[in-house]
């Protein structure tokens, strides 16, 4: 092209040698604040003898997008529309138009002219990233040099060299909740009755990095995917359930509820007193020695009764009844144990009513800790992965 260029300009000089106005000694050069590259017409207008000069300052270029990724560069949407445009800070007035780019797994395409707004709707979920650059149509379509100058002008570029660009990934699914109590309970097992100072729970999503939000009975509490232990929990009947928010910010349905039972602790009454070690339920238990030594708790509707007590050589009797009705003796004397769990009536004993009461049957000790007074309605065995939205 160099050989070319230097050919025609050669022939055309030994053409109008002695015909035209000399050329001076130096030709022309690229001069600062050049906002327009058309050489300087000769007496030929066709044909410049000198060289014009060379914006040497492209555009920049303007980009917003419908949607903006989050800081993690998640976004939620499948439809993306960019406004694109070109900018000048020296006062060139174009025209100027705008080239973009896609890629991405669909609609991918390389550098073409757009026309802002630019759409792209109905994007699979995947990785992207959009281009767009602003080009100097006037000058990109001239060459500074003069085929008959000696000189030359560097022509550079006349688009912006720094395309504007957004990078995102995009994750319209809703993801899956996954929630398990690894606390079991043989006679009710939908519902099981928990002593230990926490609940194990374990929660996944079948999403990688999400995180959770989670309900026990309807009251937010703070948990973490994986196995997570549920601190201190109430008396009384529990419903733990959770929910899964991607990294997009897209949430999945509350789960079916995962429920337990935490037995009520029993405090000091006349006759009896605490005693404390690490094997009781939660970290205490009531003595007695006498005879008649009484516990009341209040009015309950009771389908299910359990007492939870320590036995040992020596032990005594206790005995138990809801409101009027009959007692039922239990014998705590056996192999030692800090906390045993004695059903006094079953789930399919019937429903009563009334106070709760634990009466010690002889001078020899006996050591409670809690019970377990509930109506007997317990979940099905067969529950979904997840329920309806209740946020």
């Amino acid at each position: 092209m160099h050989r070319h260029r230097t050919a025609v300009r050669l022939a055309l000089l030994t053409l109008l040698a002695g015909a035209l106005v000399p050329l001076g000694a130096a030709p022309a050069a690229a001069t600062p604040g050049c906002l327009d590259e058309t050489p300087p017409p000769g007496p030929i207008p066709a044909l410049p003898l000198s060289d014009g000069c060379d914006d040497s300052t492209p555009p920049e270029t303007t980009l917003t997008a419908s949607t903006t990724p989050n800081a993690a560069g998640f976004l939620a949407a499948s439809t993306m529309t960019f406004t694109v445009g070109a900018q000048v800070s020296d006062g060139d007035t174009g025209p100027f138009a705008v080239e973009c780019t896609l890629a991405g797994p669909a609609q991918a395409h390389d550098w073409r002219a757009c026309t802002s707004p630019v759409t792209y709707a109905g994007l699979p979920d995947g990785s992207y990233a959009f281009q767009a650059r602003a080009v100097d149509l006037g000058d990109a379509a001239r060459n500074p040099d003069s085929p008959l100058a000696i000189g030359t002008v560097a022509d550079t570029p006349d688009l912006d060299p720094t395309p504007a660009t957004l990078a995102w990934i995009q994750d319209t699914s809703t993801p899956f909740v996954f929630v398990t109590s690894t606390a079991y309970d043989e006679q009710t097992p939908t519902q099981p009755v928990v002593t230990s100072s926490s609940v194990p729970i374990r929660i996944n999503s079948s999403e990688p990095g999400s995180t959770f939000e989670c309900r026990d009975n309807d009251r937010a509490v703070p948990c973490t995917g994986g196995r997570f232990e549920l601190s201190a929990p109430g008396a009384g009947r529990h419903r733990f359930t959770a929910r899964s928010v991607d990294r997009v910010g897209n949430a999945s349905a509350w789960s079916e509820p995962v429920e337990f039972y935490v037995p009520t602790d029993l405090r000091r009454q006349r006759g009896w007193t605490t005693v404390r070690g690490d094997g009781y339920f939660r970290g205490d238990a009531l003595r007695a020695t006498r005879r008649g030594a009484r516990l009341v708790l209040p009015r309950a509707t009771v389908g299910e009764l359990r007492l939870v007590a320590a036995t040992g050589r020596g032990f005594g009797k206790v005995r138990l009844r809801v409101g009027k009705r009959d007692w039922h003796v239990v014998n705590l004397a056996g192999k030692p144990a800090s906390m045993t769990e004695i059903t006094v009536l079953d789930r399919y004993s019937g429903v009563r009513a009334g106070k709760v009461v634990i009466e010690s049957l002889s001078n020899k000790p006996v050591v409670v800790d809690a019970v377990v007074a509930r109506p007997n309605r317990f979940p099905s065995a067969v529950r979904t992965n997840s329920s309806p939205d209740r946020s």
